[in-house]
């Protein structure tokens, strides 16, 4: 079985060719199952433009949203997040992880956009988590363009919540014998870069990945693989769960496009 993963798309109009070949690069890998973890066009006529380019491939088709792709337009976040997307989302052929887990054989996938609560902070900056809502607008333009009511950790609660509920099911599952994660951000403080001599940088650390999400999966028996995006940064880790280790994938950017991890399993 063979699976194509990738992220941070961010489709432009002005370069469809090049996204045009990318999508046929990845039809040429035959996959059996192709997976997109966020990021993926907005505002939202770019979203649907995005999810077109694979409208060819006749494969298993899941996908995760990304921060980006919530970015208010002629809809506001809540919106985009409650109804707008998950309806283009289906309408499109695809699965959206938020709300089902997939097996295929005695593999499980289960995955979420997994929203930032701080935890991954840089410790010498020394601030209170009260001050990162505060400060968000000065390196990450979330604080301009996702206009829900709720705050960044209510957020990532709630998606923590969810995401714990459905891999538990997983685990419960006695046919399941490995699991797949995918997320568009990151959950491995591994994977995280770190500039504590840069001011900007080490307080645009805070809004990176979910570390809750992290422990959650260290825990897991069956969790075998991570993959995530949001980055733009390549990168493979080996993570220390506590009954494995853990392959640990961040999809990167390279000359405009996104890079594809392509996994095998028996």
């Amino acid at each position: 079985m063979r699976i194509v993963i990738t992220a941070d798309l961010h489709y432009r109009p002005a370069h469809r060719r090049r996204y045009l070949a990318f999508a046929e690069r990845i039809a040429g890998q035959r996959p059996d199952c192709l997976i997109l973890a966020g990021d993926l066009g907005h505002p939202l006529r770019l979203f649907r433009r995005a999810l077109e380019l694979f409208e060819p491939l006749s494969c298993l088709k899941l996908l995760v949203t990304g921060n980006h792709d919530l970015y208010c337009s002629e809809h506001d976040s809540r919106t985009l997040w409650e109804s707008v997307l998950p309806a283009v989302i289906q309408d499109a052929g695809f699965l959206w992880l938020e709300e089902e887990t997939v097996q295929l054989g005695d593999l499980g996938v289960c995955g979420t956009m997994g929203w930032y609560d701080y935890s991954t902070s840089e410790p010498t900056l020394a601030l209170p988590d009260a001050a990162y809502p505060l400060l968000k607008t000065l390196v990450n333009h979330d604080a301009d363009y996702i206009d829900w009511p709720w705050s960044d950790r209510a957020m990532a609660r709630y998606l923590a919540r969810s995401f714990e509920r459905r891999l538990a099911d997983l685990e419960a599952n006695p046919s399941i014998r490995r699991i797949l994660v995918v997320t568009h951000m990151p959950i491995f403080d591994e994977a995280i870069p770190s500039h504590p001599e840069c001011e900007r940088l080490s307080l645009l650390r805070a809004y990176m990945g979910n570390l809750a999400l992290g422990e959650m999966v260290r825990s897991s028996a069956k969790v075998t693989h991570v993959v995530s995006g949001h980055l733009h940064r390549s990168g493979r880790y080996c993570i220390a769960g506590a009954y494995r280790e853990i392959d640990h994938r961040v999809i990167g950017v390279c000359d405009g496009l996104p890079e594809t991890v392509i996994l095998s399993f028996d």
